[in-house]
């Protein structure tokens, strides 16, 4: 066999989409490709082949999105995509067949083999995609509990953060995206330095913003998902996921290196790498968990977003100019960020 991978969440399914001209398995541990999930990924994240890949698991695309905080609500003209979990199963098992194995859980990894939990053995090139579940260091955390719901108010565009809200548990704010004319996704999300989620309660808050913003029908789906941000240095696993350092270390957005990472493969290249960009995010990191006080995080973000569209572009995408750079960490420090703990993430 060419190719044994190992995890059938984002990235393993996209690798194995990019691979399914070739010798592969899939192995994923559970019943179903990519868990309960919702990803998304903005306009300027993917071109070329990597944004071909990932088209045909897109369900939901809008031409802008909004963003919102006490004092200013703005537009930003970029187009802004969402792609499920069922739709990454529907299209992956389409595709692989019986290639794809279930309930197959590996416990064993090494250089060119794999030993699954009933003891067979299989040989070829492993690629292990599995999650951030092993990881170590120290990490802020992204919480979220979210719910998808029937309603007849579905508004026209995303809104990404609405952080005119109470801030508990760190930054906390809404996410809502209207997947269609009647059905629409309110997380309740915190950027937070402490991994305990509540979920009964967060699933409680959700619900009930959902409802205070008119979206009455019956609830559909939920989700709640704890993701590690690395605060010194990014995960320096073997893994070609998020557990392996895979993702954008501010946001937790994985599916545009997942791409990536899944057509340089494909095309037998070297894996890209975005260390500057990721080094720059980890300082990001250090000063809004270390520097700024839980509180006051929400106006770090509320004046991140009054830059330029270009520079908000760049910085998803982790292709931020050094003139970027300094657009976004130069000027009056908004409050509630101490100087001193400043100067101290900076070095």
């Amino acid at each position: 066999m060419e190719f044994v991978i190992v995890g059938g969440g984002l990235s393993g399914s996209l690798l194995a989409l990019a691979l399914r001209g070739r010798d592969i398995v899939l192995l994923e541990s559970g019943q179903s490709l990519g868990g309960n999930h919702l990803w998304s990924f903005h306009e300027g994240d993917l071109q070329g082949e990597a944004r071909a890949l990932v088209e045909p698991l897109i369900v939901a695309r809008w031409p802008a999105y909004e963003v919102a905080f006490p004092g200013h609500q703005r537009r930003v003209e970029s187009g802004y995509f969402s792609v499920s979990s069922d739709r990454l199963h529907q299209v992956v098992t389409a595709a692989l067949g019986d290639r794809v194995r279930f309930s197959a859980r590996a416990v064993r990894l090494w250089n060119g083999a794999v030993e699954l939990e009933d003891g067979h053995v299989l040989r070829g090139r492993v690629l292990d995609c599995r999650g951030p579940g092993q990881l170590q260091g120290k990490f802020a955390w992204q919480k979220f509990c979210g719910v998808e719901v029937r309603t007849s108010r579905a508004p026209t565009l995303p809104m990404l953060m609405d952080a005119r809200v109470p801030q508990v548990d760190g930054f906390r704010f809404l996410y809502t995206l209207p997947l269609a004319a009647d059905r629409v996704l309110v997380e309740d999300t915190r950027f937070s330095g402490d991994p305990h989620l509540d979920i009964k309660a967060v699933h409680a808050s959700a619900l009930t913003a959902a409802r205070a913003a008119g979206h009455d029908g019956e609830v559909l789906r939920s989700e709640h998902g704890v993701l590690p941000l690395p605060i010194d240095r990014m995960p320096d696993g073997q893994g070609l996921g998020y557990g392996g350092g895979y993702f954008h270390p501010v946001t937790g957005y994985s599916l545009p290196l997942a791409a990536k990472v899944a057509v340089s493969v494909a095309r037998g290249e070297p894996l890209p790498h975005w260390r500057g960009a990721q080094r720059f995010g980890l300082l990001l990191n250090r000063l809004l968990y270390r520097a700024t006080q839980p509180e006051d995080r929400f106006r770090v973000l509320s004046r991140f977003y009054q830059l330029p569209e270009p520079v908000l572009r760049r910085f998803y995408a982790l292709e931020s100019t050094h003139l970027d750079r300094a657009r976004i960490l130069c000027g009056r420090p908004p409050r509630g960020v101490s100087l001193l703990r400043a100067l101290g993430a900076l070095t």
